[in-house]
């Protein structure tokens, strides 16, 4: 499994266009995802399929330490530290993704906000 693979569909998750585009978002999850949000609470792809935009003020993401682990021939958790360039806060993220039909999608994600940036 390549890591670089997984890194680009982590991007994809995360380019501003793709999240005022709710339907290509959707295209990446599977229909059971679920993610516990920053603040702790849990959310599922039907409360995604909701909404028509993802984010609506743009911002800028950087994928720092990247990294993978192989779970099974179908499944890679990624994780990576995440810089939002405009207020310069940083946030933990791990994700799950699920090979369905030769297409990897995301089963789970969670965020977490970094207080200090002390590795």
């Amino acid at each position: 499994m390549d890591k670089a693979f997984f890194k680009q569909l982590d991007q994809q998750h995360l380019t501003a266009d793709n999240r005022r585009n709710i339907n290509t978002i959707l295209d990446l999850l599977d229909d059971r995802y679920s993610e516990i949000t920053a603040s702790g609470n849990l959310s599922h792809y039907q409360d995604y399929a909701k909404l028509a935009t993802l984010d609506v003020s743009p911002k800028s993401y950087e994928i720092l330490s990247y990294d993978i682990k192989v779970l099974s021939d179908s499944s890679v958790l990624s994780f990576y530290k995440l810089k939002e360039k405009n207020s310069n806060t940083l946030s933990l993220r791990s994700n799950i993704w699920l090979k369905s039909d030769d297409n990897w999608q995301l089963i789970f994600h969670q965020g977490t906000p970094v207080i200090s940036d002390e590795d």
